[in-house]
């Protein structure tokens, strides 16, 4: 009898040890999974942030994503239609092959209005106001985890059903319309969950419980995750493009060899000589435009500027205050400056020459098409700036924005 109950023990042992064993195994393998999703998701936001036009790429702008690895090169092709899925381009990422427990490599969705420019097929700038367009939901479509997602990562797990990953066999693809090899079909890797199917191009695409049918792990990436990143570059280049710009004018003379800013843009892109708050001007800055002068001053970027046939770009998000001393003439013309200031105060100190506000994307009061004439007014600013000491453009006072959400202003100074 004893002998009995030890043989049921240890029967018992061993099938809870399998339990935990395999727990254990599922646990491990899911957290692997997790690891590569994020780890796309990273190097995505800084290949993003860190987008530079050149030679070969004049119209690369920060914040685009590149597009889905459509033959299994690890390469972006270069452009693609909105929507489009395939999988990560680790290679043009410049990272490992991201792969899942499964060892498949990470699938990937991008948001049309993140593309690269195109004059046709995508002539929308990018900039704090761009969001994303892919929905994505959670369980069943009465959740919706977002839908303004600007990427959408897939580990596609082990096939399921009758998928049919074979490199050499070709077949009609579902999420292409056309006739492919199997492994290059988005169908045969991922699945349906809720009437939701993740292998549509555009989506809408779901995140759910695996099954015997539906083993997709998703991540997300949103305009949250990603634009703080943008913002803090843009801001850092417009910083040096101001730098440069009184460097230049310094050695062509002005204010004795000191050097200056450009007046503000209140009006349309052009400089308006006497304002010292507004918008940095664009199109026709004063006293000196941009790229003249001897020494000359520096060349906006197409992406900072225009970009196609709008005018409404990054230098329409980002506010611009310069104080008296830095001006034409040590700012004898300036009628906004504050009386008595040489500077500008920021946190109640009088030291600064400039201050940029990036104002994050726009809330409800704030037009997305832009704000042409009138900018310089208050009403106007108060869509875009939500300090009141900020918005209150009577004074050259600012002060570091006290909010911690996403969304936020965000203030960059010179010095």
């Amino acid at each position: 009898m004893l002998l009995v109950v030890m043989l049921i023990g240890i029967v018992t042992a061993l099938f809870v040890y399998g339990m935990v064993d395999t727990n254990t195994l599922v646990l491990r393998r899911d957290r692997d999974t997790a690891a590569a999703l994020a780890e796309v998701k990273r190097a995505l936001i800084g290949w993003s942030a860190s987008r530079t036009p050149t030679g070969t790429t004049p119209n690369a702008r920060p914040g685009e994503l590149p597009c889905p690895d459509i033959d299994s090169s690890g390469t972006d092709p270069g452009g693609c239609s909105a929507g489009a899925i395939g999988r990560v381009p680790w290679k043009s990422l410049g990272i490992p092959e991201p792969k899942d427990s499964a060892g498949e490599t990470l699938w990937y969705a991008i948001a049309g209005p993140f593309r690269y420019y195109h004059p046709t097929n995508n002539p929308n700038p990018i900039h704090s106001d761009t969001k994303g367009n892919l929905t994505v939901y959670q369980d069943s479509t009465a959740s919706a985890v977002t839908t303004e997602a600007i990427a959408v990562l897939f580990a596609p797990g082990v096939a399921q059903g009758a998928q049919n990953r074979d490199t050499a066999a070709t077949a009609l693809c579902p999420t292409t319309g056309t006739t492919i090899a199997r492994n290059l079909c988005a169908a045969n890797y991922l699945e349906t969950a809720a009437t939701v199917n993740n292998s549509t191009t555009n989506g809408p695409f779901i995140s759910a419980p695996s099954s015997d049918t539906f083993n997709d792990k998703v991540m997300v990436i949103t305009t949250a995750n990603l634009m703080p990143v943008v913002e803090q570059r843009v801001a850092r280049e417009v910083r040096k493009i101001l730098q440069a710009y009184k460097t230049a004018t310094a050695a062509q003379g002005y204010n004795g060899g000191a050097g200056i800013y450009p007046w503000a843009d209140c009006s349309s892109g052009g400089s308006d000589d006497g304002d010292n708050r507004g918008r940095i001007p664009w199109n026709d800055a004063h006293p000196v435009n941009w790229n003249t002068g001897t020494p000359p001053t520096p060349i906006l970027p197409n992406w900072l500027t225009n970009q196609g046939g709008t005018s409404y770009n990054w230098i329409w998000t980002i506010y611009y205050a310069v104080g008296k001393n830095n001006l034409e003439n040590f700012g004898a013309a300036c009628t906004m400056c504050e009386a008595g200031q040489t500077s500008l105060s920021v946190n109640g100190v009088w030291n600064k020459e400039v201050v940029l506000i990036m104002t994050g994307p726009a809330g409800a009061s704030r037009p997305l098409g832009g704000i042409g004439s009138g900018i310089c007014d208050q009403p106007q600013w108060a869509a875009y700036l939500e300090d009141s000491e900020n918005n209150d453009l009577a004074n050259d006072r600012f002060i570091t924005p006290s909010s911690t959400a996403y969304a936020r202003d965000r203030i960059y100074t010179i010095p």
